[in-house]
């Protein structure tokens, strides 16, 4: 005897079986809809080819990247309402952002989120076979996971329980009522949503930020806006000598080499502020298949070499700056040590960025390498 024969109420018609990779929304949402009658949708099979591409690739999907695909989800939800069926989605649904984004369509839609550990979601999806969600993504499943205990409509349960407990307990609260405030609250968030999201899109991390912190926010105004000075002068400088050399037969001599010079500052600068910010590439597919020990012993290997690597480049930097005071350059006559000390500077900081990173590494609770702020459904 099924649940729903146990009982003349009627459950809820829309929900979403959300989580990271590995918790199990494909089998939940499945059982789910097959002991409420339910029409089943995947969200998996509603992502771009493009998308697909980059995710087997190892790539993090940005928010842009995932426009279309929420979209689409909208439609298919909204379909299913049209159809008069109720339905049960599987999906990732990791940001509250996309959360709002699916209740705006269909309001009252509830969220069934399966949690489970990190080191179980791994090694789930190192064993499932077939599928192009790769274990070098899982981590970015929980660096982007915005909780969504608290917001209205959300069970939480855990997904390490077998999976008819699971269903059975999911079922057992899609029959149990929504309290009226619970109820307004959800239909109230249609009248605050936009159709297109809020937020910022963010570029995709190939690893967490190394601090995030106060002096984090001002290095980070600090490189921002000098990057911001540096490719303005680049435009406005290299524009005006084109227009003045076809428009008016002169130009300015100094235009091309302040903007190489520019340039140079501006490559360096960007180095250093995406090291902080975790936007540098990151290869971690082999080292993920390691127990925790070994991962710890190999990026603390990792990172000092690079600490290494970038005190030599350093050291390289600080001769290069010495000799360039004796030099000048051949328009402009500023001295070409000028063109050095961003190479030093820069250096510096990726040492003394990987010493901190490799002291993160070894405290109690060190975040996963190669986090990422979007995620793969």
């Amino acid at each position: 005897m099924t649940l729903r024969e146990n009982t003349s109420a009627t459950p809820a018609q829309a929900v979403v079986i959300m989580g990271v990779s590995g918790s199990g929304k494909t089998e939940t949402s499945l059982g789910v809809a097959r002991t409420l009658g339910f029409r089943h949708i995947e969200a998996d099979h509603f992502h771009s080819p493009e998308n697909v591409a980059r995710m087997k690739a190892g790539t993090p999907l940005t928010d842009a990247d995932r426009v279309e695909w929420l979209n689409l989800l909208r439609l298919e939800m909204q379909k299913a309402v049209n159809d008069g069926v109720g339905f049960v989605l599987s999906c990732s649904a990791l940001k509250r952002s996309y959360r709002d984004r699916l209740r705006d369509a269909v309001p009252g839609l509830r969220f069934a989120h399966l949690s489970l550990s990190y080191e179980t979601a791994l090694q789930r999806v190192g064993s499932r076979p077939g599928h192009y969600m790769p274990t070098s993504l899982v981590q970015s499943q929980f660096a982007t996971l915005e909780s969504p205990e608290g917001e209205p409509g959300v069970l939480c349960v855990d997904a390490t329980d077998p999976s008819p407990v699971v269903v059975e307990k999911i079922c057992a609260w899609m029959y149990a009522p929504i309290p009226d405030s619970e109820m307004a609250a959800l239909i109230g968030l249609s009248s605050k949503m936009p159709d297109a999201p809020t937020t910022r899109n963010e570029p995709p991390l190939t690893q967490g930020p190394i601090y995030s912190n106060r002096t984090a926010r001002r290095f980070d105004q600090l490189t921002d806006g000098m990057m911001a000075i540096l490719m303005s002068f680049m435009v406005v400088a290299v524009f005006a000598n084109v227009v003045m050399r076809y428009a008016f037969g002169t130009g300015w001599a100094g235009a091309e080499e302040l903007s190489r010079l520019a340039f140079v500052w501006l490559v360096f600068v960007g180095v250093a502020s995406s090291m902080r910010r975790g936007e540098l590439m990151s290869f971690s597919m082999i080292r993920d298949k390691f127990p925790r020990l070994a991962r710890r012993l190999i990026d603390s290997v990792s990172w000092l070499l690079v600490a290494g690597a970038s005190a030599l480049s350093a050291w390289g930097g600080w001769n290069q700056v010495q000799f360039g005071w004796q030099n000048e350059s051949p328009v402009m006559g500023y001295p070409l040590a000028l063109a050095m000390v961003p190479v030093l500077v820069s250096m510096v900081a990726l040492a003394v960025l990987a010493l901190v990173q490799l002291v993160g590494v070894w405290r109690a609770n060190p975040i996963p390498a190669a986090l990422a702020n979007v995620t793969a459904d």
